[in-house]
């Protein structure tokens, strides 16, 4: 006898499976806009509004979805490869920790079409240590061990609660490691990264906007610990379309 399928689930499904569909959609016209010269902002209120997108779903369109200028003014500068060893390292402390966090705790995901992988939760306002912490700092330690570039450099934001602990933390892994680096918490970090002649590590819009080249070491160490990860995939939003993975 097949076993009876329960009605919740599988109207949870649909409504998940909807919900999917109407995000592409409004995701698509969300970058159409955008290519148009429409404000990004404006254009974010037209479609959640068309699309009766709740504040969740607007937040996915905004960390996922870019013009076609930005975003490919962005991966012109990503660095694939391997050669980002050879120059210093400087990492976006809270950024990258909490995108690996992220993904080791199953939480949705944006690879967006400027190449980021974001969290959709936005969580770095009120990030607080938790039972995952560790883990995470140890992944992306032992990613840099068996990738060490010339050196490293993490850093924190300090005004965000425990920083200091989370910069001891790397700290103390990178030693155990032996690994050339530090990891220390400034009040604001965007003003220590170098403009040139360094790979800055970060999926933050502005830092990534403001270096020369930058990596997105979170998506290296997810890639490297085969850590699964899903949510909504736009990159191929420069071609119009995208696909869930």
């Amino acid at each position: 006898m097949m076993p009876r399928k329960c009605a919740g689930v599988g109207r949870a499904a649909d409504n998940h499976e909807e919900r999917t569909v109407t995000i592409y959609r409004a995701a698509r016209d969300f970058f159409l806009f955008q290519n148009l010269a429409y404000p990004r902002s404006a254009a974010l209120e037209w479609v959640g509004n068309r699309f009766n997108l709740d504040r969740a779903d607007r937040d996915i369109l905004r960390r996922g979805v870019f013009s076609e200028k930005i975003a490919v003014r962005r991966l012109a500068k990503r660095v694939c490869g391997t050669r980002w060893r050879h120059q210093p390292l400087w990492v976006d402390g809270h950024n990258v920790h909490i995108t690996v966090e992220s993904v080791a705790l199953g939480r949705p995901m944006v690879l967006a079409n400027d190449g980021a992988l974001r969290d959709v939760a936005a969580l770095s306002r009120n990030y607080k240590p938790t039972a995952a912490t560790e883990m995470t700092v140890m992944a992306v330690a032992r990613f840099l061990e068996a990738f060490p570039p010339r050196e490293v450099h993490f850093l924190f934001d300090a005004p965000m609660s425990r920083s200091g602990e989370l910069a001891a933390r790397y700290r103390e892994a990178l030693r155990r490691l032996n690994l050339s680096g530090e990891a220390r918490a400034v009040p604001v970090p965007e003003r220590h990264f170098p403009r040139s002649g360094a790979i800055v590590a970060s999926g933050d819009q502005a830092v990534v906007d403001a270096c020369a080249q930058w990596l997105d070491l979170a998506r290296w160490v997810a890639d490297f610990h085969g850590l699964p990860f899903s949510g909504y995939d736009f990159r191929s939003f420069l071609a119009s379309e995208a696909v869930v993975w």
